[in-house]
């Protein structure tokens, strides 16, 4: 931390419905990371609040008879009580529909509209007559022009993540009434993007961002950043303060990042201080956690409205933006009664901490993750009772039983051993929370309580206690200070039990008000009777919420013949190959997809090179089910022709790493991960000039068609 302050924000849920546990996870996740800072005595606020503006509102409110205000007010606290029920704890948790929040959003527009980045234009927008209104982006969709993707919303595509004007969509369908709208002419307001696309460029360049917050933003301004329209046709919203425009509010997605600093002063007023700090003068460190669909806003549209004020806003410092949580190999769905939402938990037999440990050990950080029931069991039963839940019991259970106080001691040197391979390991584990490797940082912290089973068995105190208690004595010592330190470690991700844990040591204040270090626990105190930190989930108990939640059965459903719409291609360039460590056919490839980087083996020794490969574009399977192959992990797969004899891989030499390759006329509907045997079930062939078919038609990108050159026609891709 380079700045003495602090200012953590999460992705603000949309008042349409209650977050489901993919949604959580960013909220989750900063409260780890606002958690570990107040630990490590650094001045941090935890921001968030509901995002409250927009036709959806509009229309949940007038299908309950409600006003809109009303209506968000009851989805507000909802969701604040189902936070507050999993221990995340805001500092402030505001509405976009404040007083304050209108007040700072037409406060920033005007500042962009003095500053000549605003413009005004007439522009086609779909509207549907038999509902009688314009259509908002997310109440329109259609197919992506992009990637064919057969699901897109109007404002954007969650599988290319480009963001889309409505009337760019392909049969596009109003979600309402299902009706197709129609084209209509609007005047409305633009931001200016072009012209601040260099001011953009340099700020990311400046950063030491890595992956898809920096690749993403950088990608789209190569390609060159478009004007981003920021008002609409409605009523429930920020009026815009300009002649003309009376009729219209600001885009949600213009005053909804706004929020945070119209919450933060909210959070000002209520403490008596002063907001402007926290965001202005470069005095704080501003951190986001979102998810990845978030990135396009975060990491371009918002700090170049920040840029463009002119006002001396504090930008991001950093953007933490986790990938996405599926539900048993597909998507949550509210409407198909599909996955767990934030109000059915409360519900269950699971305790908030139970929650909290999963959701963050399973934390999708480079990958897509799988929330599933019978992995849940197994993390909790194995990984937290097993081995964290182990150890805490033992220890005090047996030192109760043996001392009832934490005994004296003089340490050997393999106690001080010991003692210093837990505090490298505390040390290590608040490194990656600063780098926001969350799920990699609970990791660690069971590595803590694996190394204190450890110890505890290897020295056998049930056997010191009749032979050597003094010896006995120092062994418990040293485990009674690991679990001290353990309440520490654990108290982010799991606070309730933090503070169970420092109250059997027999500690009288909170584990909040003590430090991220190795604890030294006084000789001589008292411990309080030894309690179980959890129960085990029994099998019957997950068959019962797997039936409930209907999982199993979807998935099913989708596990139907691979088709090509099934699949993610995308073009990639090769950056570094080498060998594979333990097989002689092997390659271990690292491959650049545009926002982001990955590794994969490929089988290509015995035909190519290394410096052939290198810098080579290529087409890989983004989503194939990762692999460990003879101890390397593979993330996805590279394409290759093979006619028998000659084995080509698939090149794309016009199109940009991240491109995605599709078939005219075949709509994109991918699955998140899809097993080998699936995928070779979609018949792709080259033909005699070595293009590569599907249904004899040409597999392609926006730039070209993909080809294997070298190959007989008829040779397969695999």
């Amino acid at each position: 931390m380079t700045k003495k302050r602090t200012l953590i924000t999460a992705a603000l849920p949309y008042v349409n419905n209650v977050p489901h546990l993919g949604n959580v996870i960013p909220t989750l996740s900063a409260d780890v990371y606002h958690r570990f800072l107040k630990l490590s005595g650094h001045e941090s606020i935890y921001i968030c609040g509901t995002d409250e503006h927009g036709t959806r509102t509009e229309i949940e409110a007038a299908q309950r008879n409600m006003s809109p205000d009303d209506y968000c007010r009851e989805l507000h606290a909802k969701i604040l009580k189902l936070y507050n029920w999993l221990g995340i704890e805001f500092d402030n948790f505001g509405r976009t529909s404040s007083r304050e929040n209108h007040k700072l959003t037409q406060e920033i527009f005007l500042n962009l509209y003095k500053n000549n980045y605003i413009f005004e234009d007439t522009i086609t927008q779909l509207y549907c007559k038999n509902c009688e209104r314009y259509l908002p982006d997310t109440y329109v969709e259609g197919e992506c022009p992009h990637c064919k993707s057969g699901d897109a919303k109007g404002d954007q595509c969650d599988e290319c993540l480009k963001v889309l004007e409505p009337g760019e969509l392909v049969n596009p369908k109003c979600k309402i009434c299902g009706s197709t709208p129609e084209i209509r002419e609007t005047k409305h307001l633009f931001l200016d993007l072009p012209k601040l696309s260099h001011q953009l460029e340099n700020w990311i360049n400046s950063t030491n961002w890595t992956g898809i917050i920096k690749n993403l933003p950088l990608a789209w301004i190569k390609e060159g950043l478009k004007p981003r329209c920021i008002t609409r046709d409605l009523k429930w919203g920020v009026p815009v303060p300009l002649d003309g425009f009376e009729d219209k509010v600001f885009y949600v997605w213009f005053d909804a990042p706004i929020g945070y600093i119209a919450s933060t002063a909210e959070y000002a007023e209520k403490t008596g201080s002063d907001w402007k700090p926290w965001w202005k003068n470069n005095d704080a460190n501003v951190v986001h956690f979102i998810g990845k669909d978030n990135v396009p806003f975060h990491a371009i549209i918002w700090p170049s409205m920040l840029i463009g004020a002119r006002d001396n806003w504090n930008l991001p410092s950093y953007i933490s933006s986790n990938e996405y949580l599926n539900y048993e190999g597909g998507q949550f769905s509210k409407s198909r009664k599909r996955g767990v939402f934030s109000s059915d938990i409360i519900n269950l037999k699971f305790t908030p901490d139970v929650w909290r440990f999963y959701l963050m050990i399973i934390r999708p950080e480079a990958k897509d993750a799988d929330f599933d029931w019978k992995d849940l069991m197994d993390k909790v039963n194995n990984e937290l009772i097993g081995n964290f839940g182990n150890f805490i019991n033992r220890t005090i259970t047996f030192t109760h039983k043996n001392f009832g106080e934490i005994p004296g001691a003089e340490y050997s040197e393999e106690d001080k051993e010991t003692i210093n391979a837990v505090e490298y390991l505390l040390k290590e584990a608040g490194s990656e929370i600063k780098a926001a490797k969350i799920k990699e940082a609970l990791k660690t912290v069971l590595r803590i309580s694996d190394l204190g089973n450890k110890y505890f068995q290897k020295n056998k105190p049930w056997e010191l206690v009749k032979e050597d208690k003094k010896r006995c004595a120092a062994v418990l010592n040293v485990c009674c200070n690991i679990a001290g330190t353990l309440a520490v470690a654990i108290a982010p991700f799991m606070p309730e039990t933090a503070e169970n844990i420092w109250k059997q040591l027999g500690n009288g204040d909170s584990v909040r008000n003590r430090e991220w270090k190795i604890r030294e626990l006084p000789a001589n105190q008292k411990l309080n009777k030894p309690e179980i930190l959890f129960e085990k989930i029994p099998q019957k108990l997950i068959n019962e919420y797997e039936k409930q939640f209907a999982g199993r059965e979807f998935k099913v459903q989708e596990k139907e013949e691979c088709l090509f719409e099934k699949l993610d291609l995308r073009v990639a360039e090769i950056t570094e190959v080498d060998d594979h460590p333990d097989a002689d056919k092997l390659y271990k490839l690292k491959i650049n997809i545009g926002t982001e980087e990955r590794q994969i083996v490929a089988g290509l020794k015995n035909y190519y090179d290394k410096e052939e490969l290198r810098g080579r574009i290529i087409v890989v399977l983004l989503n194939l089910e990762p692999a460990v192959i003879r101890g390397v992990e593979s993330e996805g797969m590279l394409l290759a022709a093979d006619d028998g004899k000659n084995v080509k891989v698939l090149d794309s030499d016009e199109s940009p790493a991240g491109a995605v390759v599709f078939v005219e006329g075949v709509k994109q509907n991918k699955i998140k991960i899809i097993k080998y045997d699936d995928f070779i079930k979609c018949k792709m062939t080259a033909d005699e000039s070595g293009r590569i078919l599907y249904k004899n038609k040409p597999l392609k990108t926006e730039s070209g068609e993909i080809k294997a050159s070298g190959v007989k026609k008829g040779a397969k891709v695999r």
